[in-house]
């Protein structure tokens, strides 16, 4: 069965490898495209990126039957990325050219290969990286982007000591002021709440003492049956389908808490630092909401099947 192709959906399977692909290594044109090096197989044989791509598509068919909001909300966080205005002279433009290029792209390849680890940590990384260029644009002193993100990275960034150390307490007051229109959504002060999503992001692919690998890594394999760091094929079958639309319900609320992560600490970004228009910021603004509200009917839909 061929899944059609619909506006909302723009990233969707071939189209997002390819993307991802073209952002890491060089490629060979053609109807194929291929690793152009020592990964290539012989003439006429797949290539890991031929078997990667069908795997996109195999499990596309079974997202889109089971959770298509996640596809859409994968669609949304690559577009408030790929949306945010590249200014000149400043280190976070640096650091969303890079995500896009690398983690927000693996993000959704990794949820087409249903490897959830994966999945994790290019969340995790991308909001931790924006978290670097703010940091960089607003804490650290120095006349090039370059350098300050350079000091910042060298100076050990700490995502713990940003949410609670003293050396952050000032930016933390700005960033709580700038982001005070939330307060009573979040239910928490902006910082904590950021704080908080980056250590949701991180625990279910933390390492569990004593069993060599993470939660979420043996849930994978208790579904699935299958090492879910490469990837694993979504073909459920009779008293499978309650099991994997929870896994997929852990990807969808994981990449709805992330964009809205990202979504707040972009527009603290730009009302501090004044470097976008009020109609980046109003746009910022209508994405934060957006995910807020996602997030807020995937947890309900979370209870309601418990």
């Amino acid at each position: 069965m061929q899944i059609a192709r619909t506006s909302f959906v723009p990233y969707l399977t071939c189209v997002r490898c390819q993307h991802f692909n073209a952002a890491r290594r060089p490629l060979i044109p053609g109807p194929e495209l291929r690793w152009s090096d020592e990964d290539e197989g012989a003439e006429g044989t797949p290539t890991l990126c031929d078997d990667l791509d069908e795997l996109c598509r195999l499990n596309e068919r079974a997202i889109m039957a089971l959770r298509p909001g996640l596809l859409d909300a994968l669609d949304a966080m690559m577009e408030d990325l790929l949306g945010f205005p590249d200014v000149k002279g400043y280190a976070m433009s640096e650091v969303v050219s890079a995500v896009v290029s690398t983690y927000a792209y693996e993000s959704i390849r990794s949820a087409l290969r249903c490897s959830l680890p994966s999945l994790y940590l290019g969340l995790r990384l991308t909001l931790g990286s924006l978290l670097v260029g703010l940091v960089a644009d607003l804490a650290v002193r120095g006349p090039a982007a370059e350098a300050r993100l350079r000091r910042a990275l060298e100076e050990g960034f700490s995502l713990r000591e940003f949410a609670r150390g003293e050396a952050y307490r000032g930016l933390r007051r700005r960033l709580n002021e700038a982001l005070g229109w939330l307060r009573g959504e979040l239910g928490a002060e902006p910082v904590d709440f950021i704080y908080r999503a980056y250590a949701t992001l991180s625990r279910p692919i933390q390492v569990a003492p004593g069993r060599g690998k993470g939660a979420l890594a043996e849930a994978m394999d208790d579904v699935v049956g299958l090492p879910p760091s490469i990837g694993s094929c979504l073909d459920y079958g009779e008293g499978e389908e309650g099991a994997l639309r929870g896994l997929l319900r852990r990807m969808h609320m994981a990449v709805d808490l992330a964009r809205l992560s990202n979504g707040m600490v972009l527009y603290a970004w730009g009302y501090l630092t004044k470097a976008v228009d009020e109609e980046a910021l109003e746009d910022l603004r209508e994405s934060i909401e957006e995910a807020l509200n996602d997030l807020r009917d995937a947890r309900r839909g979370e209870e309601g099947e418990d």
